[in-house]
């Protein structure tokens, strides 16, 4: 088996599990959760500021951001 036949092999299996991650994190509630705003000001235009919360689920690892 060449190295990148191995590779390839790996990044499928990698793939596979990364999927199962993200079912386990799809049934999760995201109860417990980290929030914290965020913000980009001062920009010369005010309609060009941004406010955002970034968002860590603490029972999944879940990582996501909304606005605010």
């Amino acid at each position: 088996m060449t190295r990148l036949e191995r590779i390839k092999k790996h990044e499928k299996e990698i793939d596979k599990l990364y999927k199962k991650i993200r079912l386990l994190q799809a049934k999760c509630k995201h109860k417990h959760v980290n929030k914290v705003p965020k913000g980009n000001t001062g920009n010369w235009c005010k309609s060009d500021d941004h406010y955002w919360y970034e968002i860590k689920c603490l029972d999944c690892d879940k990582f996501w951001t909304e606005p605010q």
